[in-house]
């Protein structure tokens, strides 16, 4: 008898932890997704979208030619070569690559 009480309660708490477990990972889904939204997807508090502060995109990724990081067309380490732009991960990379 006592093995079957341990039995029930042991499933009662899985289910408790389960469903508080499951409350939380949908919140965390909720807000991730928020993040991932482009700004003028999301809505503020008083509605219009036009009114948020927009981050500036990324662009594509370049790999740096020095130590082989993929880093965002948005980085000031570049260096025009042959007509082509060259995009490095820091100071030190843009120096090294010097010709």
């Amino acid at each position: 008898m006592r093995a079957l009480l341990e039995l029930i309660i042991t499933l009662v708490i899985a289910w408790v932890a389960r469903a508080v477990l499951s409350s939380v990972m949908k919140e965390f889904g909720a807000a991730a997704s928020n993040s991932f939204r482009q700004p003028n997807q999301q809505q503020s508090s008083s509605g219009t979208a036009s009114q948020e502060k927009e981050t500036p995109r990324a662009g594509e990724l370049h790999k740096d030619p020095v130590c082989g990081t993929y880093v965002s067309e948005s980085t000031s380490f570049r260096r025009q070569l042959s007509g082509k732009t060259v995009y490095y991960c820091s100071d030190a990379c843009l120096q090294k690559h010097a010709v």
